[in-house]
């Protein structure tokens, strides 16, 4: 499993957002036809202390595996002939951030942001919340809250955004699902709160689809795409503690959805 690298051909501008990483929409050739993208740009130590490009990767990648919705993923380089392309504002944005291959989402107009006052059942016509709360758990995603729903809406479906603080892994980590911990700072999930105060007759139906998901994954499959990242110069310094945590969930799914069952209760 890898991802397709395109090379940007035009800027057409910036999104503003908040915190480090800076949003470009840029045309791209993508097999020959030319579409936008949607390309995070960040500081080298966002990516060497916080892994943030692996995390984006195997973050929209493994939503896939669930049936949740991402944007169509891809690694977008910007040439020598683009770089020169961009005014003196841009080209002064960009000499100071990382310089190596970029992630990159498609655009996709007309979305709008997640209300996180969306009652339960007008939430759960949209997207499956129990999977996506069990989703973000897996992956240890601690930031897509009430604040940043990290979600956006289109024609009634929602489209998850932003995993760059996915894979936020250590020893500890592995320790909670060893012992049956659940993690508290989940509790500021977008859905706990909608999850905790659902009826009782729904939460005993809620993650079967999450663990029969989880179940099936394979997640040697992505060894590939370790290696691309390697290949494209970034080194994941918590690579083999990120595959042993997925390897030991994988080992006892069962126990970790009991672990979900039993925060929302």
């Amino acid at each position: 499993m890898k991802l397709p690298i395109y090379k940007a051909t035009s800027f057409n501008y910036i999104i503003p957002k908040g915190g480090h990483s800076k949003l470009w929409i840029v045309s791209v050739n993508a097999k020959g036809k030319l579409k936008p993208f949607v390309v995070k740009l960040y500081q080298t130590t966002d990516i060497e202390d916080n892994n943030k490009m692996t995390a984006e990767v195997l973050g929209c990648l493994l939503a896939k595996e669930f049936n949740l919705t991402t944007s169509t993923p891809a690694i977008i380089e910007f040439t020598s002939e683009f770089r020169e392309s961009l005014n003196v504002e841009c080209s002064r944005i960009l000499n100071s951030l990382d310089e190596r291959s970029k992630f990159g989402t498609e655009y996709y107009p007309g979305t709008f942001l997640f209300a996180p006052q969306t009652n339960l059942e007008d939430a759960e016509r949209i997207l499956p919340i129990d999977t996506l709360y069990a989703f973000d758990y897996f992956i240890c995603n601690k930031d897509r809250n009430s604040n940043k729903p990290n979600l956006l809406i289109k024609n009634q479906s929602a489209v998850l955004i932003d995993h760059e603080y996915a894979l936020d892994i250590n020893e500890r980590t592995i320790s909670r699902f060893k012992y049956d911990v659940w993690n508290q700072r989940f509790r500021h999930h977008l859905f706990y709160n909608l999850l905790k105060k659902a009826d009782p007759a729904k939460k005993n139906n809620y993650f079967k689809d999450f663990e029969y998901h989880l179940e099936k994954l394979q997640i040697n499959n992505y060894n590939s795409l370790f290696t691309q990242l390697k290949d494209l110069g970034f080194t994941n310094n918590k690579e083999r503690l990120v595959k042993r945590y997925f390897w030991t969930v994988l080992s006892n799914p069962k126990k970790f959805t009991d672990i979900l069952r039993a925060s929302i209760q």
